[in-house]
Order: C-alpha cells, then sequence, then structure tokens
C-alpha cells in the first residue's frame, strides 16, 4: 500500500488524497508552552501561601485570567507621578532613606514579600503595634477580619465613624470600607497612606504600590474596592527600622480617621 505523501508546512500539514488538516504545529507548540505556565504560575500562587481568594486553582484562575489584567505591572509599582509633590507629614518628609535595595515581591492577591524578609524577631513587634493602635485609640480604630486577607485580622476605622461620620473621612476610607492595613505571614505590610505620604514613602525606598492600586485617572481605579494609595511596606529589617514602620502607621491612621491628633503607637511591648 502507497503511503501517502506529506508536504509539511510550518502550520500544518498537507496530505494530497484528504487535503489540508487541521494538524498545526504552532497550536499544538502555543498550547504546550501555554499549559507549561499556566503550571509553573499555579506554583508559583500556591508558594505565595494563603490570603484573599481561594487557595486553589479556582482563585489562581480568577486573579490570572480575571484580575490581572486591571493590575500594575511590577516595574509600574513604584509610579508616583500621580501623587502630588507636597502636603506630606513633617514625620513622613523626616524618613531616612531605605538601606540597599528594594524588597522584590510577588503576586497580586496574595501579594507577598520574597526577599529582604523582616527577621523573626519582627513579628512580636509588628503584633504588638497593630494591637496597640487599637488599645490606644479605641475610638477611632478597632480590629477585625481583614476584607482584603480573610485569613487574618486588620486595623479598620472604627464602625462607628464609618456609619456616623462617614463626610470626616477621606473618600479611601470609604472605598477601602475602612480597612487601613494589616501584616502578613512575612511580616510586610499593607496600608493606605495620603497621596502625599505615599509619594514620599515610595521615592524614599520603604514601598510600592499594590498591584491593583492603580492611579485615579486609570479608568479601573477603586476596581475590588483598592483605592490608589494602598502600598505594600516592606518588612522591617531591625529596631531602627520598625521604627520607620511606626511613623508610617502613625500617619495612616491620621489619614484614614481624619483625625491629626494621633500620637507615638507603642510596639515594644503590649500596652
Amino acid at each position: 500500500t502507497k503511503l501517502p505523501t506529506m508536504i509539511p508546512f510550518f502550520w500544518g500539514t498537507y496530505i494530497p488524497e484528504h487535503g489540508f488538516k487541521s494538524v498545526n504545529y504552532v497550536q499544538f507548540l502555543g498550547n504546550d508552552l501555554f499549559t507549561t505556565w499556566c503550571i509553573q504560575d499555579y506554583r508559583d500562587y500556591l508558594a505565595l501561601g494563603p490570603g484573599g481568594p481561594p487557595y486553589n486553582v479556582r482563585g489562581w484562575a480568577w486573579i490570572t485570567f480575571g484580575v490581572r489584567p486591571f493590575a500594575l505591572s511590577q516595574s509600574a509599582a513604584t509610579y508616583v507621578a500621580d501623587y502630588p509633590t507636597s502636603g506630606s507629614h513633617p514625620e513622613i518628609q523626616n524618613l531616612p532613606r531605605r538601606e540597599g535595595d528594594r524588597a522584590l515581591l510577588g503576586g497580586i492577591a496574595p501579594h507577598r514579600q520574597l526577599s529582604q524578609l523582616a527577621p523573626e524577631c519582627m513579628r512580636t513587634y509588628i503584633t504588638n503595634l497593630f494591637t496597640n493602635a487599637a488599645r490606644q485609640y479605641p475610638s477611632i480604630l478597632e480590629t477585625k477580619k481583614s476584607l482584603y486577607e480573610r485569613h487574618h485580622d486588620a486595623l479598620f476605622v472604627a464602625q462607628g465613624i464609618l456609619e456616623s461620620q462617614p463626610e470626616s473621612l477621606p473618600k479611601t476610607a470609604i472605598i477601602a470600607r475602612g480597612e487601613l492595613g494589616h501584616a502578613h505571614p512575612d511580616l510586610s505590610v499593607h496600608l493606605y497612606l495620603s497621596p502625599a505620604d505615599a509619594r514620599v514613602v515610595i521615592e524614599k525606598g520603604w514601598a510600592e504600590r499594590h498591584r491593583l492600586s492603580v492611579p485615579e485617572t486609570s479608568w479601573v481605579k477603586n476596581k475590588y474596592a483598592v483605592a490608589s494609595t494602598y502600598l505594600m511596606i516592606y518588612g522591617p529589617r531591625d529596631e531602627k527600622e520598625m521604627e520607620t514602620l511606626r511613623i508610617i502607621l502613625q500617619n495612616s491612621i491620621r489619614f484614614m480617621t481624619g483625625r491629626s491628633e494621633v500620637e507615638k503607637v507603642e510596639w515594644k511591648e503590649i500596652v
């Protein structure tokens, strides 16, 4: 029996006896590469740990195909041109520049720090800082389960203020449903800052934008209840950097509650 003559094409195969067949090499190659990419991307997603979306393939698919198209690129996370150049709090203006290169971050949700991690001894200090903030200012702050992370607690504007005095709060607090921020298992911290403070903190190397924290000029602004000044603060590597985190949190509280009288929050021990 004579075998059919097969003339290969880059985009398929022509078989004289049967015409052009839908044997598409480019399609096969593309499907294989896409499958390989999906597997690796899913592994990277799981490596970030639980946080926010379901910790399974459904959560990965939602973030990858439903959320990522609206996110900033990693290189755009340090963009500050949409923030004002003046108006930051004096303590923020006086912050030193962070030593070394920026930490490497991964993911969108979860959003985690991958390098230059804070040492374990900082965990107690960070826990103290957030706990004491709510204890020292119970009339304006409260602790609840994070609406973003869903797996651990976050600091919120007190519900009473959100309900009875929304006009005293910045629009950001309403968009964020009152959530100021939270710490992650890797000891990095998400916080909202004023636009002017956000610019300084990013420029001095302490933070970068969450990748859903797109500029106010974007057509996808405030999507997924994330406003334009939601930042990732790199985990403190020593007590000096812990004091910097304290100053940043203090001014986050001032901005998100609309109260300027907020003073030092203790972090070395529980008050």
